[in-house]
């Protein structure tokens, strides 16, 4: 679903076709959000950060003996670095504990990353994989970045914003409950992806993520 079809399923079905076009737009915009924060209940530490529709790699260069590179402007998290020919990747530490390596870890901070240790030539390749930010949207034809699947969640979330606005909590409250589950189940497909993937780790009975 585009834009412009996520507002009409909007109008339609909260049953309203006067709903001003800027406020659809501005629902849409808080739903990408919310879709990008979202997390389950009952697992804090996962969100749609680490989800692969939102990875993406930025290619550096060294300058020898420069300390610090800055993070792309649409950085959410970080994911690995690598530089060079090493095949093994940069470990994320706090920044407080920096003094506690020499080597083949990197922190944050201020807008910028910094690899322990400090390239010493010029021109070796590094290559910074990061979570970003979803591009706003920008007109009618955009399309939400999750899959197709689950754009029903942007809808479910602008029905909710219209029910706020109207003062009628049962059915703001069920359209929120409908987004949760919405997102639940794109939780939990990508579990079941996860696990497919990890061979090496023992199987997680796929009753248990029912």
């Amino acid at each position: 679903m585009i834009r412009s079809a996520i507002k009409s399923a909007i109008k339609n079905e909260v049953d309203d076709q006067t709903i001003d076009d800027n406020l659809l737009n501005t629902w849409v915009q808080k739903a990408d959000e919310k879709v990008q924060m979202w997390r389950p209940a009952d697992d804090r530490d996962q969100t749609f950060d680490y989800w692969d529709y939102l990875k993406t790699e930025q290619p550096y260069t060294t300058v020898a003996n420069q300390p610090k590179y800055p993070v792309p402007d649409n950085f959410r998290a970080f994911l690995e670095l690598k530089i060079g020919t090493d095949t093994q990747p940069y470990k994320l530490i706090d920044f407080r504990k920096r003094s506690d390596y020499s080597d083949h870890a990197v922190y944050l901070l201020g807008g910028s990353f910094y690899p322990l240790s400090t390239p010493t030539s010029d021109g070796t390749s590094m290559n910074l994989v990061f979570v970003r930010i979803s591009d706003d949207f920008a007109s009618d034809n955009d399309e939400p970045e999750v899959e197709k699947l689950y754009h029903q969640a942007y809808v479910e979330w602008g029905k909710k914003m219209y029910y706020n606005l109207q003062g009628d909590t049962e059915l703001e409250r069920q359209a929120e409950n409908n987004f949760e589950k919405i997102m639940l189940g794109k939780w939990r497909d990508q579990e079941l992806a996860r696990m497919a993937a990890a061979s090496d780790q023992a199987e997680i009975p796929r009753s248990s993520l029912v």
